[in-house]
């Protein structure tokens, strides 16, 4: 990902390829027309320097003699476009060369024109030979040679002018294309901040929907996509809470069973037990010792059947949640602890807790408590341990109140690669469905630390539930 290069970039790089193709493109016809207009012209120019020198031969001609009209020759013929004159006498010694018009230009202007395009334009030299007669002798020759030169530089001028304006406009259009296509993409990348905020689980992001048209159309379907997925995990929430508060009422409803009916019936039976063995007195000693003995057996089995009726109260739901505030039941649950864990220190800290909450809330955090201080104990082998249990949120957004759960020791820790049990994993599952979410982690300096947070929610999935079940 870090390696790609992002649409503006490549859409700009296209841009650019395209122009510098574009310009080459233009410097081939611009060369291609520029040779040939240079033919042309040099053609045209040796056919007037001809005529022009030949007009004035003649006129000379009709003035001087031979030799007088040679060294008068160059100051009438000097100045000529795109040809060099040469003028020699009969025995072949140059009397003068007459420069082109535009010849002293380029030699003030140094040379600017770049060999390479001098080198890409330059045309095959070509020239006349002119013989210079009088009284029916050749008495010199003029030699007039076409000169490319003030012509190439012309052509070199426009070029570099016109590309110069070339480069300007390009930069231009450049910068105005970055400023649009970063206008035109800020929505794509607003959209890819809202795909990375879906992938966290916040489903209440939503992205502005933008002016252009097709734009506006992904925003739009992106903002439905994320409510579909806000609703679909609310369902799912209050679907799960639903599941767990009907367990829940069931396993109330067992225990209230066992308590209300189990009970009364066992302690009927010991009743009648005892009284069976008050009647033995008055029978035969040797019957009477056999009663006693079957009546004593009985009474074991009843001591194990009421101890076992009482775990199970205790493992199904303990019969303190509903009837006495939430603090007191914790405060019983860690006194139990520490009367069966002689030597080992627990505090209890609560803060903000409310007298109630929902059954649900109130037997997760009763549960959490219980599973992470056995651990500790059973296989953390820690002497201390610390509970904490506070009431976070704001009460005018009972949505983002919760019970903030920490269970701290100093035992021995957790391996680096040991995974949780079976009983923090149902723990874990537990809170899922309620929409809580606990971790697990070394404390400082040795031990270990689990966080645990349990959303409120004011009982609403539980007073549908019931009321479905009555």
């Amino acid at each position: 990902m870090g390696n790609r290069r992002s649409l503006r970039w490549q859409v700009m790089a296209a841009v650019v390829a395209i122009n510098l193709c574009a310009a080459l493109a233009a410097m081939a016809v611009t060369i291609v027309n520029a040779r040939r207009a240079t033919e042309v012209e040099i053609s045209s120019s040796l056919a007037i320097a001809e005529r022009f020198v030949d007009e004035t031969l003649e006129r000379l001609a009709g003035q001087a003699g031979g030799a007088a009209s040679l060294q008068q020759l160059p100051l009438h013929v000097s100045g000529l476009r795109h040809v060099r004159i040469r003028i020699e006498d009969a025995q072949g010694r140059v009397i003068d060369v007459a420069p082109g018009a535009g010849e002293a230009d380029d030699d003030e202007d140094g040379g600017e024109v770049p060999e390479w395009f001098a080198a890409l334009v330059r045309v095959a030299p070509e020239g006349r030979d002119m013989p210079v007669v009088e009284g029916g002798q050749v008495v010199g020759h003029v030699r007039v040679v076409g000169e490319a030169a003030d012509e190439i530089a012309e052509v070199w001028h426009d070029s570099s002018a016109l590309a110069l304006l070339m480069l300007v406009v390009n930069i231009v259009v450049l910068g105005a294309l970055y400023l649009v296509l970063g206008r035109l993409l800020a929505p794509l990348q607003a959209l890819a901040g809202g795909l990375d905020e879906l992938c966290e689980g916040r489903f209440g992001h939503r992205v502005p929907v933008p002016q252009v048209r097709e734009l506006a159309l992904i925003a739009t379907r992106f903002n439905a996509l994320g409510a579909a997925l806000k609703q679909a995990r609310d369902d799912n929430e209050r679907l799960n809470e639903r599941i767990i508060t009907v367990q829940d009422d069931e396993r109330r409803q067992i225990a209230a069973d066992l308590h209300d009916e189990l009970g009364p019936c066992l302690f009927g039976l010991r009743a009648n037990l005892e009284s069976v063995h008050r009647l033995s007195a008055r029978a035969e000693p040797e019957l009477a010792g056999r009663i006693g003995e079957r009546t004593a057996t009985m009474a074991e089995i009843l001591d194990r059947v009421q101890h076992l009726n009482r775990r199970l109260l205790r493992k199904i739901r303990p019969m303190a949640l509903g009837h006495v505030p939430l603090a007191t039941v914790i405060a019983g649950l860690i006194a139990d602890f520490e009367r069966h864990s002689p030597g080992r220190r627990l505090r209890l800290s609560v803060e903000g807790l409310e007298e109630r909450y929902a059954d649900s809330v109130e037997l997760t955090v009763y549960r959490c408590i219980q599973e992470a201080v056995t651990n500790a104990l059973r296989h953390g082998d820690a002497e201390q341990i610390n509970v904490r249990l506070r009431a976070v949120g704001d009460e005018a957004a009972p949505e983002g109140r919760a019970l903030v759960l920490s269970i701290e020791d100093d035992g021995i820790g957790m391996a680096p690669d040991a995974a949780p049990g079976f009983g923090l994993i149902g723990m874990g599952e537990r809170l899922s469905a309620l929409g809580g979410h606990w971790r697990i982690g070394p404390a400082s300096p040795r031990g270990t630390r689990v966080e645990m947070t349990v959303p409120v929610r004011m009982g609403t999935v539980q007073d549908e539930a019931r009321a479905e079940a009555t």
